[in-house]
């Protein structure tokens, strides 16, 4: 089994119980395999306790090779008995770390955007993995701080948040991101208040539909979300918001802000879900059952390979270039095939007009000067709109250069101020220095709830992917969604034909009781024909008789 660990540390029991099936031919207990695998982790990483008191050395030995990296551990204080005697041990409780070349990376180069997020650990730590993420020049992840928290709490939050802050402080038009976490709403209002915070849709609405359904809402919940325009939000709005209690639930349950119309103009990111989060939740989702110690480790090497893979990108690709290629590339493809007409009311303004499906005109002044256009996606996103391209399609000389009019965050120099420095890299955990913080840290103290712990969360069908919800199977039609004593569906008259040819040819046989004496006279014999040695009777159903023993002598 230890090949097999190592070469995945993230193997499931089950999978180990068909490994050792195949190559030893021995069925193995599930619990047997699951403690195996826990001892031969202990073999390969240490034991899991000793892991928590190597904590305090990685942020020695991180803050050595990198000296404006900031790792923060806290611990608390855990009483328990012994032999009738009360005592106390110090008991980790919550870890966070952002390393220079990440928050000096997000305050030099990207957007002021943060989406916030947790995710569930499935190892013996069955703690929360906590991240930050930004997003660069390019629109890849840029994760900006991460931690460990032993639950989505209020307090664990707003600790986390508040060494964030510590550490990038509160950059002009910041904007954070964030979706159902438990008592992440109310820990943001503490720590960062006034901040533009926004609530992911998809969340959203899978909660709204809970409630209510209908067409009325289908056709107008994800439209008053996405549209850039104030007029139309407050159109598909006042449609959701035919019933009283719609509106109700909406002010009391969604404060925060869902709709891009209602977005800052400053941070240039129209992301309406937290897909951002969700994405390094995905990136680290095969380490998530390592110690802790080799948790954290793990990301640190990860980033740094992947800002070195970046830096490597830019030298080679993005030399020569003002705006990202890959920005460039879609803005040169949105610019074909456009439908629309042009009156110019100055040199860099006109007016753009647009038919939709039914002749009717809508349309769009835009000022190339001052970056705007009234469909008001130029100034969300800082990329030149479909009329704004259209436009500048039209002019002639250097006014025709697209890259001009997209916002510096797209840049070539933004994207390598974010890379401009990588993750420390350190020595193996073996290797370092070991450092002594006056006391012992124990592993926290945590419940465990009945069962296997899941490693794999059951997503629902409004993620698009996934088990979905359950579906039950009606026993008279066949189908599924509903029970038999709801069914209003008409039958087959195949259906379950052959499950009841099978019903009955059993009633049949239990029925009939000369197969059944046959049965029983068949053994006797046999038992009586191989206790006496001699020459043996068969007797068929039909009541004939041989002796097989002397037709095989007469033979001979």
């Amino acid at each position: 089994m230890l090949p097999w660990v190592i070469e995945n540390p993230s193997i499931g029991p089950t999978e180990l119980v068909k490994k050792i099936k195949e190559k030893y031919s021995v069925e193995v207990p599930y619990m047997r395999v699951f403690y195996g695998k826990e001892q031969a982790l202990d073999m390969i990483y240490g034991p899991w306790q000793e892991s928590f008191k190597l904590l305090y050395t990685y942020k020695a030995e991180v803050e050595k090779a990198c000296p404006g990296s900031v790792v923060e551990i806290d611990h608390h204080k855990v009483q328990y008995k012994v032999k009738g005697k009360i005592r106390e041990k110090e008991c980790f409780r919550r870890m966070f770390i952002s390393y220079m070349a990440c928050w000096k990376g997000f305050l030099d180069g990207c957007r002021p955007y943060l989406a916030v997020d947790a995710t569930s650990l499935n190892g013996r730590y069955r703690g929360q993995l906590v991240a930050a993420c930004a997003i660069d020049a390019h629109n890849w992840l840029f994760p900006v701080a991460y931690g460990v928290v032993e639950a989505e709490t209020t307090e664990s939050w707003t600790w986390f948040l508040e060494h964030l802050r510590a550490v990038i402080g509160h950059p002009d038009g910041l904007t954070i991101h964030t979706d159902a976490c438990k008592g992440l709403e109310l820990a943001v209002d503490i720590v960062f208040p006034g901040v533009e915070h926004r609530e992911c849709m998809r969340h959203l609405a899978s909660n709204f539909s809970k409630y209510y359904k209908g067409k009325i809402y289908d056709d107008n919940l994800w439209p008053a979300t996405l549209t850039y325009s104030l007029k139309k939000h407050n159109f598909h709005v006042n449609q959701i918001y035919a019933k009283p209690e719609v509106k109700a639930y909406m002010e009391a349950e969604h404060r925060k802000i869902w709709a891009r119309s209602k977005f800052s103009e400053k941070c240039k990111v129209d992301y309406v879900n937290n897909n951002l989060a969700e994405s390094f939740n995905s990136w680290i989702r095969h380490i998530k059952g390592y110690q802790l110690i080799d948790l954290i480790d793990r990301i640190r090497q990860m980033l740094m390979a992947k800002f070195e893979l970046r830096q490597r990108i830019a030298s080679e690709k993005f030399v020569g270039h003002r705006i990202i290629p890959h920005v460039m590339k879609e803005l040169h493809q949105n610019t074909r095939q456009l439908k629309m007409t042009l009156l110019k009311r100055k040199p860099l303004a006109a007016e753009v007009t647009v038919l939709d499906k039914k002749k009717r005109e809508f349309r769009y002044p835009v000022d190339l000067e001052k970056r705007t256009c009234t469909c008001r996606k130029w100034q969300m996103t800082g990329l030149p709109c479909i009329h704004a391209l259209f436009f500048i399609t039209s002019l002639r000389g250097s006014a025709a250069e697209i890259d001009q009019y997209v916002h510096e965050y797209y840049s070539v120099a933004k994207f390598n101020a974010t890379y401009a420095e990588n993750v420390p890299s350190i020595e193996a955990k073996h290797q370092w220095d070991i450092v002594d913080p006056g006391f012992v840290m124990h592993p926290p103290i945590q419940g465990r709830a009945p069962g296997r712990p899941k490693k794999v969360r059951i997503r629902s069908s409004v993620e698009g992917a996934g088990l979905g919800p359950r579906k039950r199977k009606c026993r008279r039609c066949g189908r599924f969604g509903h029970i038999a004593r709801n069914c209003k569906n008409a039958v087959d008259p195949s259906f379950g034909e052959e499950g009841h040819e099978e019903e009955e040819n059993t009633v049949e046989a239990q029925d009939g009781p000369s197969r059944y004496y046959s049965s029983i006279i068949v053994i006797g014999i046999l038992l009586l024909c191989f206790a006496s040695n001699s020459s043996y009777a068969c007797i068929d159903f039909q009541g004939k008789e041989c002796t097989q023993r002397e037709e095989r002598e007469g033979r001979n």
